[in-house]
């Protein structure tokens, strides 16, 4: 297909929403002028549709979704400081978990026949413990079972706003 020599005319014509008429003779006769000006049609009623089809809201709701955002981005702001100073103190006990290890290896016996050695010889130890903490079981369940219901109950009546 060739190019026609007033092909921008049919262009121009179209932009601006002219009417076709005194062109019609000409795109009864030139194809290429003819499909173009059909493509412009086409996609001009495609361009009526999407724009009746645009749902625009209201100003309330875009006002409303504005500040939403607005107010997001400033926590988000304001959070980056303290997110740091976490993952700073996160990396501070890790590294002093890692520096008790370290010391609690160092002072384990030098081999594992010390140890079980080192172990055996205290065994009437554990068995005083183990029945200590035995005999004392009962209570010592019932405390931390009411701290883990309790706790939660102080939080929340203490960081609830009224």
């Amino acid at each position: 297909m060739t190019e026609c020599t007033r092909e921008p005319e049919v262009i121009e014509a179209i932009a601006q929403g002219r009417h076709l008429d005194e062109l019609r003779d000409h795109l009864a006769r030139c194809a290429a002028c003819a499909e173009i000006a059909a493509m412009a049609a086409m996609f001009r009623d495609e361009r009526r549709a999407a724009v009746g089809d645009a749902h625009i809201p209201a100003a309330g709701t875009v006002w409303w979704r504005s500040t939403i955002r607005a107010r997001a981005e400033a926590a988000r702001t304001v959070s980056q400081p303290i997110t740091l100073a976490q993952g700073i103190a996160g990396a501070c006990a890790i590294g002093l978990a890692s520096g008790l290890a370290a010391l609690a290896w160092r002072l384990l016996p030098a081999s594992f026949s010390d140890l079980i050695l080192s172990i055996d010889a205290r065994r009437e130890e554990f068995a005083t413990a183990s029945a200590l903490v035995l005999q004392h079981a009962l209570p010592l369940a019932l405390g931390l079972a009411a701290c883990l219901v309790i706790a939660p109950l102080a939080l929340y009546l203490a960081l609830a706003d009224d």
